[in-house]
C-alpha cells in the first residue's frame, strides 16, 4: 500500500462518514424500508442524518480549525480531540432524539446511540492515551453487524465480513501514514467494537 492508497483509505471511511454509511446499507439490505418505504422519506432520513452527523460537526471543526483550537480534521494532536469529541457526542445524540420515533431501521438507533456513548467514552480515554478514531469508528460498524449476524442467524454474515476487511485495510492505511502506532489502532477497533455490542444487546 503506497501513501496515496492509505490517504484515500483514511479519508473514505473517516468516523464522520459511518453513520450515514450505516443508514445507506441498512437501507438497501432491509426489504422492508427499502421497498416499502417512499423514497422521499428515505431522502429526507438521509438528508437529516448527513446535516446532523456530517455537516454540522464538520462545520464546527472548520470553525475550530479556523480558530486554531485544532490543527487538522484528522486532530493529530491528543489535546486537540476534546472538543471535537463533545461536538461529535452531542450532534449524535441530537441525531438519535430526532429519528428515534421515526419509522427507520432498528439497528440505525442502536448504532447512533452506541456512536454517542462511545465519543463520551473515549473523551475520557482521550485524557490518557491517544487510541484511533478511525479504527474506533469501524471497530463500531463491526460491532453492530456482529450483532446482526447473531440476531439474524447468519444472513447478514457478508456485512461482517465486508466490515472486517475495511477495518484491516484502514487500520493498515493509518499506521502507513504513521499516524498511529499498532496499539493504537488495534485498542481503538476492540474498544468501539466491545461498546457497540453491548449496547446494542443491552437495547
Amino acid at each position: 500500500m503506497n501513501d496515496r492508497t492509505a490517504l484515500i483509505l483514511s479519508f473514505l471511511f473517516h468516523p464522520l462518514l459511518m453513520p450515514f454509511y450505516i443508514l445507506l446499507i441498512l437501507f438497501g439490505s432491509d426489504i422492508s424500508f427499502s421497498v416499502l418505504l417512499p423514497l422521499q422519506i428515505k431522502l429526507i432520513i438521509m438528508g437529516t442524518v448527513l446535516v446532523t452527523t456530517l455537516l454540522f460537526p464538520l462545520l464546527i471543526l472548520y470553525i475550530m480549525l479556523r480558530m486554531k483550537i485544532i490543527s487538522s480534521v484528522y486532530l493529530p494532536l491528543r489535546e486537540e480531540r476534546i472538543f471535537p469529541l463533545i461536538t461529535v457526542a452531542i450532534f449524535y445524540y441530537l441525531t438519535f432524539y430526532l429519528v428515534k420515533d421515526i419509522y427507520m431501521p432498528l439497528n440505525f438507533q442502536f448504532f447512533i446511540l452506541g456512536a454517542t456513548l462511545l465519543a463520551a467514552v473515549t473523551l475520557v480515554v482521550t485524557f490518557f492515551y491517544r487510541i484511533s478514531l478511525h479504527m474506533v469508528a469501524l471497530g463500531a460498524v463491526t460491532g453492530l453487524f456482529l450483532v446482526m449476524v447473531i440476531s439474524s442467524g447468519g444472513n447478514t454474515l457478508f456485512l461482517l465480513i465486508g466490515a472486517i476487511l475495511v477495518s484491516g485495510l484502514t487500520g493498515s492505511s493509518r499506521l502507513k501514514l504513521n499516524t498511529h502506532q499498532p496499539s493504537e489502532v488495534y485498542s481503538g477497533w476492540l474498544m468501539g467494537a466491545i461498546v457497540m455490542c453491548i449496547t446494542s444487546f443491552l437495547l
